[in-house]
């Protein structure tokens, strides 16, 4: 068994993490490292799969890793123990279904399998979005919602929380089909409503399909060249609830935003994570 360990930051912690799947790693650990920062401990049967991890954390992540070779464990129940529920809004917690949640201060279980999909409910841009969804489940019940970017579909099982008649959840890449699947299955709508996936560019919806709310928490540099796209699959008077953007990144959000008819309604920050949300 090789063990490569490095240190990263929260914003390097997605592409880490397919990095590591993308190698075959059989198993990960995570420990804070302070100041934000994380230590990453991956586990592989193979020496060249390691070294391949390696060489990507270095060419697309500038960061150094360390590989040694380590007894045998049983590296996933070591991976299981350190996984924790996450909170991503007032009593609407995160976590496989394997590891309940607290029940004194329970109001939902979202269980989601971490797997190839990324979104687990532990990172600041997920829970800006979630919050904003349950805080406006007045407006969000019996209406429409696509969630574009959706990963492991957590914020379209939040949108069914608060009441939404349809959560369509869009993602580009096919390998988040099998998780997606697990978690509807773990996740079933109520009977008044829907949750549905699809896997493909925001492209392949039929241009006369409108949503009342559209999501997207995802990278400034990902999200902005879907405005076009996102106004025209948005009703007249639609919510926009747009997270995963830097703090100093709002104002430029903020003006591309207005290009294409969305003004600011409100907005909240998390450490240095923004979320915005705008009418049309």
């Amino acid at each position: 068994m090789y063990c490569l360990t490095c240190i990263i930051n929260e914003d390097q912690h997605e592409i880490a993490s397919a990095i590591g799947i993308n190698n075959n790693m059989g198993g990960c650990v995570e420990e804070s490292a302070g100041s934000a920062n994380i230590k990453l401990i991956f586990y592989f049967d193979n020496e060249d799969d390691a070294k391949n991890t390696a060489n990507s954390f270095t060419e697309i992540l500038s960061i150094n890793s360390t590989i040694e070779f380590v007894e045998n464990q049983d590296w996933n129940a070591k991976w299981k123990e350190s996984m924790e529920p996450a909170q991503i809004a007032d009593g609407v917690w995160v976590s496989p279904k394997w590891l309940e949640p607290p029940q004194n201060d329970l109001r939902a279980w979202i269980k989601i399998e971490p797997k190839m999909a990324f979104g687990t409910g532990h990172h600041e841009t997920t829970r800006l979005a979630a919050q904003e969804i349950i805080n406006r489940k007045n407006e969000i019940n019996g209406k429409s919602v696509l969630d574009i970017g959706t990963g492991s579909g957590i914020l379209c099982f939040t949108a069914n929380l608060a009441g939404a008649a349809l959560a369509l959840g869009v993602e580009i890449d096919s390998c988040c089909l099998e998780n997606l699947a697990e978690n509807l299955r773990d996740n079933p709508p109520s009977n008044r409503s829907k949750v549905n996936f699809l896997i493909g560019e925001l492209s392949s919806l039929k241009a006369t399909v409108a949503f009342d709310v559209v999501i997207m928490n995802m990278l400034y540099s990902e999200s902005v060249p879907l405005l076009q796209q996102v106004k025209s699959l948005s009703k007249n008077g639609s919510l926009l609830i747009w997270s995963g953007i830097l703090a100093e990144e709002q104002d430029d959000v903020i003006k591309e935003a207005l290009r294409f008819g969305f003004k600011l309604d409100n907005c909240q920050t998390e450490n240095e994570w923004w979320r915005g949300s705008f009418y049309n």
